[in-house]
C-alpha cells in the first residue's frame, strides 16, 4: 500500500513540472536540384546532383533557455534504386539566450554556420553531410559575434580514419562598416589500430575581410568588401608544406528577391594535395585548385516565407580562362510549431503584384 502511495505522490511532483515544459516539433522537406556543366573544367566533373531530404524533429524546452532535440533525416537520391540513400540521427542539447548559444550533439550545419562561404564548405556538403557533429558556442548577434564550434567527421576503427574540424569565425560591425573572418583547421589521420600506409594531414584556412554593408528591410541590399585568403595544407609522411595566400573579394546585391552573390579569388594555388586525398582533405569547392577563381550568383527568391522558401539561381564560374555554367534550384518547407518571431512573406511574387 505504501508504494502505492509513494508513486502518487511522485506522480504529483511530476505534473507541474511536466506541464511546465514547452514541447516542439518539426516537419519538412529539403529538395535540391544541381546541374553542373563542367565539361571543360580539368579540376572538376560536370555531373547533375538530384535528391530530398525528410527531416523530422522533436523537442522538449524549459526556463526558455534548455531544450533537448532528437529527430531523423532520411535522404532518397532521385534515380537510385535504394528506398532510403542515407539516414542521418539528430540528437542535441541546446542553451539559447539573446546573446548566447551553445549547442553540443549532432545538429543542422546551415543553421550555425551560414556565414562560412563555398571557399570553405562546396554545394555537395550542405547537399550531403549536412550535420555538425560536435559543439558550437557563440557570443553576440548578427552584427557583431564571435563563435567556436569542433565536428567530428571520422571516428577510428579499423577501416575509418580519423578526422574532425575545429574553427573560429567572427564578425564586428559598426553602421555600414564591418570586419569579419572564418577559419577551420581539418585534421586527417590514420585508423586504429594504426595503419603504416597512413599518415597524418591537414589543412588550415582563415579568411579575413573588411567593407561596406547595408541592408533595407524589404528592398535593395547590398554588400562590397576585400580581404586575405592564406592557408596550410601539409602531409606529414610526405614531409610536404604548402602556404597558399591570396586576395579576395565580395559584392552582393539583391531588390526585391533578385540578386547575386560574387566571389574573387586570385593569388596561389590551393588544394595541393587534391591529386592525392580528393574530397577526403578538401571540403571546398575544387575550383581554387586554380590560380584565380571568379564565382558570381545569379538567383530569384521564388518565396520566402516562414514555412516555404524556393530559390532558383544561374551560377557561373570562370576558372582556367573557360566560363561554366551551373544551374540549381533548392526548396525547403515545414510545418511546426517553433515559437519564432513570424517571418513576413518576400520573394518576387509578393513584389510584382503588391
Amino acid at each position: 500500500m505504501w508504494k502505492k502511495f509513494v508513486f502518487v505522490i511522485c506522480l504529483l511532483c511530476m505534473i507541474p513540472a511536466l506541464l511546465a515544459q514547452e514541447y516542439r516539433w518539426r516537419v519538412g522537406v529539403d529538395y535540391f536540384f544541381d546541374n553542373r556543366e563542367y565539361k571543360h573544367s580539368s579540376l572538376t566533373d560536370p555531373q547533375t546532383i538530384h535528391g530530398v531530404w525528410f527531416n523530422t524533429l522533436g523537442g522538449v524546452s524549459w526556463d526558455s533557455t534548455h531544450t533537448i532535440y532528437a529527430g531523423v533525416d532520411l535522404l532518397r537520391k532521385t534515380g537510385t534504386k535504394k528506398t532510403i540513400d542515407k539516414t542521418d540521427i539528430i540528437i542535441y542539447y541546446q542553451y539559447r539566450k539573446p546573446k548566447t548559444l551553445f549547442q553540443v550533439g549532432t545538429f543542422p550545419r546551415n543553421e550555425v554556420l551560414p556565414n562560412y562561404s563555398d571557399f570553405f564548405f562546396e554545394d555537395s556538403v550542405t547537399y550531403f553531410k549536412p550535420l555538425i557533429q560536435g559543439v558550437f558556442f557563440q557570443l553576440g548577434n548578427d552584427r557583431n559575434f564571435f563563435n567556436a564550434w569542433m565536428d567530428w567527421t571520422g571516428y577510428a576503427t579499423s577501416t575509418n580514419r580519423e578526422s574532425f574540424f575545429l574553427g573560429f569565425s567572427g564578425k564586428a560591425s559598426k553602421k555600414i562598416l564591418f570586419a569579419d573572418f572564418q577559419s577551420y583547421l581539418y585534421h586527417y589521420a590514420g585508423t586504429l589500430p594504426a595503419n603504416p600506409d597512413y599518415g597524418v594531414s591537414e589543412q588550415m584556412q582563415i579568411m579575413a575581410s573588411a567593407g561596406l554593408e547595408r541592408k533595407e528591410p524589404d528592398s535593395f541590399k547590398w554588400l562590397l568588401s576585400a580581404g586575405v585568403f592564406a592557408g596550410v595544407e601539409r602531409d606529414r609522411k610526405a614531409e610536404e608544406t604548402y602556404k597558399p595566400v591570396g586576395f579576395v573579394a565580395r559584392a552582393d546585391a539583391e531588390f526585391y528577391g533578385i540578386g547575386t552573390e560574387t566571389r574573387f579569388y586570385t593569388g596561389d594555388a590551393r588544394m595541393r594535395l587534391f591529386p592525392r586525398y580528393g574530397g577526403d582533405l578538401y571540403w571546398g569547392t575544387p575550383f581554387l585548385r586554380g590560380s584565380s577563381y571568379l564565382q558570381s550568383k545569379w538567383y530569384i527568391r521564388l518565396l520566402e516565407s516562414n514555412r516555404v522558401s524556393a530559390r532558383v539561381n544561374c551560377n557561373i564560374h570562370v576558372s582556367e580562362g573557360k566560363v561554366l555554367l551551373q544551374q540549381t534550384l533548392s526548396v525547403t518547407a515545414n510545418i511546426s510549431n517553433f515559437f519564432n518571431p513570424k517571418k513576413k512573406e518576400s520573394h518576387i511574387w509578393t513584389n510584382i503584384f503588391r
